[in-house]
């Protein structure tokens, strides 16, 4: 046996000894230790139930196995922790090398710029005249790029999320290729036609992250394409779909110049926010808009820290010092059942429009409900994860409505394949 057939056939024994290990410890633990393995293993910041087999799809793909096994990995909390441990003490070691060498590239150039040759002393008071230089030559704007466990420590305190593929959105990095722009139109132009044979109306609702309407408070970083993922994906949809597609990122970004849209510890939009964005919904509906700010009575705290709990920071450190608008929506109209936080939620009104709502999304669709449940007469709100519990809904509405928020834009197009499952049954 030569060296190179021993190396491969060594390195081949450890990575399948990498992947075997923690089924077999965590197999072991599982049956002698289950309070610690549940420790170990459970993802508790998700907040969301684990993934499981869609068996009625698996002709039509693998992907529901996939996520099912990838969520019951054995350590898979530990690990991801460890990692995220690795990679902030790895960035953090990588900027302050970055910043010596750009001060010394930038006191090198500034003493080549006096006339200075490059062997010639420097006396003290020039010494600190150069370092002084070389921080003069950063942008005005300049802020370096701090994140702690996935959340970035931005502008005026500002926070927001770094994983969760914010930061590829935001920088432009994970656009979609041609195949999987035409995969996600044929997905929405098989539902679209499903829906039209039985008089169903159809919109698809994408949230802009957070980022992308306050950059404003970003850190400085590269952005590698101007046009985002959801921005190519909302032109190839209105070029190639007959459905609505919304992303209202031009109505939330001058929604932002009026207002304070989206909380500053949070990935949300707040209560306002959602206000903003439902008018935009409303008018890919034909339903009336209003002024949000007419339906504001005044301050209170927001009371959404998530990204501080991210960071494993708690509530007792926190500064409260983030504020929304309170908004009393059409005090008139009543509503029954409204529970914004149930991930299945049915509500009835006096709403001024007769139609039976079946709205689908993520935790984007909670600051929304209020709203649309009081100007539409019957509503079913279901997060994605809970989609079973609402097939006679789907079925029994007149109009269905898919949300996710940006970074997640895949998961509208899953939530459209299920719909489709259900539709066709």
């Amino acid at each position: 046996m030569n060296f190179n057939s021993f190396k491969n056939k060594t390195l081949i024994l450890v990575f399948v000894c990498i992947l075997a290990l923690p089924w077999i410890v965590g197999g072991g633990m599982r049956l002698f230790a289950p309070k610690l393995f549940k420790k170990l293993t459970v993802v508790e910041t998700e907040k969301r139930q684990l993934n499981k087999i869609e068996w009625s799809n698996l002709l039509n793909t693998g992907e529901s196995i996939s996520d099912f096994v990838d969520d019951r990995i054995p350590f898979r909390y530990s690990l991801i922790s460890l990692y995220k441990n690795m990679n902030d003490k790895t960035e953090g070691q990588y900027q302050k090398a970055a910043t010596a060498i750009g001060q010394k590239i930038y006191s090198a150039n500034k003493g080549k710029d006096k006339g200075q040759e490059a062997n010639q002393p420097v006396a003290p008071d020039e010494a600190a005249a150069g370092e002084q230089a070389a921080q003069e030559q950063l942008p005005d704007n300049y802020f370096p790029l701090q994140t702690y466990e996935d959340v970035i420590i931005a502008r005026d305190g500002w926070l927001f999320l770094y994983g969760e593929h914010e930061i590829e959105c935001y920088q432009g990095t994970n656009l979609l290729s041609q195949e999987d722009l035409a995969n996600y139109a044929a997905k929405l132009n098989a539902l679209q036609d499903l829906c039209d044979a039985q008089g169903k109306q159809l919109y698809i609702y994408i949230a802009p992250n957070k980022s992308q309407v306050y950059s404003k408070y970003m850190p400085t970083v590269d952005i590698v394409n101007t046009v985002k993922r959801a921005q190519q994906l909302h032109s190839y949809m209105a070029e190639n779909c007959r459905t609505p597609f919304i992303y209202p990122l031009t109505e939330c970004l001058n929604a932002a110049g009026i207002v304070q849209t989206y909380y500053k510890y949070d990935s949300h939009w707040n209560h306002i926010g959602a206000l903003y964005g439902t008018n935009a919904l409303y008018a890919a509906m034909g339903a009336e808009q209003t002024n949000p700010m007419d339906w504001n009575v005044g301050t209170q705290d927001a009371d959404k820290y998530e990204l501080y709990t991210y960071m494993g920071i708690p509530d007792d450190m926190v500064t409260h010092d983030d504020q929304e608008c309170t908004i009393d929506y059409r005090p008139n109209v009543t509503v029954n059942g409204l529970d914004p936080e149930a991930m299945i939620c049915r509500t009835t009104s006096d709403g001024m429009y007769d139609r039976r709502i079946c709205m689908i999304g993520d935790s984007f669709r909670v600051n929304m409900m209020p709203y649309i449940a009081k100007d539409f007469t019957n509503c079913t709100f279901a997060h994605r994860d809970h989609m079973k519990e609402v097939y006679d809904d789907i079925k029994a509405s007149d109009t269905i409505i898919i949300e996710a928020v940006e970074r997640y834009d895949y998961e509208a197009f899953n939530t459209i394949q299920r719909v489709t499952n259900v539709l066709s049954q």
